[in-house]
């Protein structure tokens, strides 16, 4: 079996291959990671010694001729597109038809919850991926995951005793860890049948900045100030941190912070307990686990 990973030097498809890496019914042989420069392809090697050459596949998802080479003997694909990029939708398309083209088995997408908030441009742009998708004749399996608790960098805050709050502390948000979602998808990737044709809305818990900071606080036995970040001082922190430039990139941060400010984008996390045939990991879970290794 060989699976194509694409984004693989991204966070969130590299606790993917982590996870992957981590099964005894996976080889480094079976991977293969789609980069777009031979540049990545040494950093993967440095963060995956085992994996061979043949692992590596340097391509564009906007430049179709780079594609087929890059499916060629591939079983299933993982696809998480790029954050806020403009033509995140047309690398999706591209990808479904390349991947159906080179007789790809089994495609999983990495969406987003709700992708029917058009209002958000990140949202927005994952919605016609996911009709393509499913109007393809692909065997499929979408993955909707919300925010991700790793957005919020536990060491910093113990260390400075502040938590930023992106938007108002009080709005209820839906939260994922991502080595659930990473074990969701080795489940998915392993074992793709009985996952063909769904689609995952992925939470594992709903609170407020003011509850992880109680979280958090509980945890160090020190108080930890929930403070709110300017929306712009926090557009500005996160298009840095993803390098994001365009005027579209910028706009779409805007847009989501506003709307989390306003409404939050809470779910259910009833898919992920019977997924992982446990409860999903709770911010405490993770805090006891993450922090647990350097408190």
């Amino acid at each position: 079996m060989t699976i194509l990973i694409t984004g693989a030097s991204g966070r969130t498809s590299g606790f993917v291959i982590r996870a992957l890496l981590q099964s005894n019914s996976v080889s480094p042989s079976d991977l293969r990671l789609l980069v777009r420069s031979q540049d990545k392809v040494k950093k993967l090697k440095g963060q995956y010694p085992q994996l061979p050459d043949s692992s590596f596949a340097i391509g564009d998802l906007l430049e179709g001729s780079t594609l087929p080479p890059a499916l060629k003997g591939v079983d299933i694909v993982f696809h998480n597109g790029p954050a806020f990029h403009a033509l995140e939708t047309a690398m999706g398309i591209a990808l479904i038809d390349a991947a159906k083209q080179a007789g790809v088995k089994h495609f999983v997408y990495c969406s987003v919850l709700f992708p029917v908030l058009t209002k958000l441009l990140n949202h927005g742009a994952k919605f016609p991926v996911e009709e393509h998708l499913i109007e393809s004749g692909l065997n499929y399996t979408i993955l909707e995951p919300t925010s991700f608790m790793q957005n919020i960098e536990l060491e910093s805050v113990v260390e400075s005793g502040v938590l930023p709050a992106f938007y108002t502390p009080d709005v209820l948000q839906g939260y994922l860890d991502l080595e659930d979602l990473a074990e969701v998808a080795r489940l998915v990737i392993l074992d793709p049948a009985p996952h063909n044709r769904a689609r995952y809305e992925l939470v594992g818990q709903n609170c407020t900045f003011y509850d992880v900071g109680k979280a958090i606080a509980e945890h160090v036995g020190k108080q930890i100030k929930v403070e709110q970040v300017p929306r712009e001082h926090v557009i500005g922190k996160m298009a840095t941190r993803l390098n994001l430039s365009t005027d579209y990139a910028v706009e779409g941060l805007d847009r989501m912070l506003y709307y989390y400010d306003k409404r939050g984008i809470p779910g259910n996390n009833n898919t992920v307990r019977w997924l992982l045939g446990r409860e999903p990991t709770s911010w405490a879970g993770r805090i006891r686990r993450d922090l647990g290794k350097s408190q």
